[in-house]
């Protein structure tokens, strides 16, 4: 494209978790503009994000909007809450325009298994928002377990711990009422956990065949606010995920290890610029953005000179120019599914997982997929 694809946004106000890293990242390296939005349903807060974002074409009722931007813009951005994910979509889809949908991308197997019916990728252009696999140096890690430098993998594991549930962060209303209900798929493995099964399955290229869960209510919310998943791949690789909202000290926890033969990995968001790299002979590696890398460095993972850190909106923006390029080749009528942008198969693979998990720990045993 010569010209930035027009955005039309679905939610995401400047009272959102998401809507702020989406508008910024989004727009981060020209890719992108946002034309049009309904960014709440309070009219005063959705004239105020019209306002933050610069945004003139304002509605107050998304579906008008679809109506009335038809042809005028190129894609939808939908970040609703995620219980209403599957009705947006449906619309947006009735309109045939291309969708980019927060992540996860509907709440049920029900849902997910109607949106599939008739979900035809060569003429729909629907992709999911896990912006974590956006960090350079987790590209990196997957690199080098692609290039064989760790060697055969016989774990992975990814924590993400919050403390949220009993030290709630002050910069948000929070928690919102629609986090506090279970469904089929306990709300915190939609949350937090699609995360951290999209990073496993990110590196490790492997979708478990067995699964065991524990999960726990701890919090005065009474929803499961505690799961720790024990997995098996095919490979004969085990995967271990912790999500939590009950973990006093852990702002976002999230980290990652991945043990091979030949060598570990370990990386963590809190320092998001290093991947440490451990091997037999008792060396240890600290691997920066400015030191020689395994994988291709395209210019916006440089947007900052090494030394100059990039965070987590630059990792949005990493996902974003990856989207921009899904929709190049969605224009030429090629797959846009990509290592970097994942879609509808993913999504699917991760809520089956979730739901699977649900149905291992109501047994206490070992679950075969």
């Amino acid at each position: 494209m010569t010209r930035p694809y027009r955005l039309a946004f679905i939610g995401g106000s400047i009272e959102s978790i998401a809507g702020y890293p989406h508008a910024v990242a989004a727009r981060m390296d020209h890719r992108f503009s946002i034309d049009a939005g309904a960014f709440s349903t309070q009219p005063a807060v959705n004239r105020a994000t019209a306002a933050a974002w610069g945004v003139e074409r304002l509605y107050d009722d998304w579906r008008a909007m679809l109506d009335a931007e038809r042809g005028r813009i190129d894609a939808v951005v939908i970040l609703l809450p995620t219980p209403l994910h599957a009705e947006a979509l449906a619309a947006v889809r009735a309109q045939s325009i291309p969708a980019v949908c927060e992540k996860p991308l509907v709440a049920t197997p029900d849902e997910m298994a109607s949106f599939r019916a008739d979900f035809d990728p060569q003429r729909e252009f629907v992709v999911v928002t896990n912006n974590y696999s956006g960090y350079q140096m987790v590209r990196e890690l997957r690199q080098r377990i692609r290039d064989g430098e760790l060697g055969a993998i016989h774990a992975v594991q990814v924590d993400m711990p919050q403390e949220s549930f009993l030290r709630p962060p002050k910069s948000v209303k929070y928690p919102q009422p629609w986090r506090l209900s279970d469904g089929p798929v306990p709300m915190i493995s939609l949350d937090l956990g699609t995360h951290c099964y999209h990073l496993a399955d990110f590196l490790l290229a492997q979708r478990p065949d067995r699964v065991w869960c524990d999960q726990s209510r701890i919090s005065k919310y009474g929803v499961i606010d505690d799961v720790r998943i024990r997995c098996r791949y095919p490979s004969g690789a085990s995967g271990d995920l912790w999500l939590s909202k009950v973990a006093l000290g852990h702002r976002n926890g999230l980290a990652v290890a991945v043990h091979g033969d030949r060598a570990a990995a370990t990386w963590v968001q809190a320092e998001p610029e290093l991947l440490r790299i451990a091997y037999p002979d008792g060396t240890r590696r600290t691997l920066d953005r400015g030191g020689e890398m395994h994988l291709q460095q395209p210019r916006h993972y440089n947007r900052m000179t090494p030394g100059h850190p990039s965070g987590f909106i630059e990792a949005f923006a990493n996902l974003y120019a990856d989207i921009a390029d899904s929709l190049d080749r969605f224009r030429r009528g090629e797959p846009y599914i990509t290592d970097y942008c994942y879609g509808v198969d993913q999504a699917h693979e991760s809520l089956s997982f979730f739901a699977d998990a649900r149905r291992a720990a109501d047994t206490g045993l070992w679950l075969e997929r």
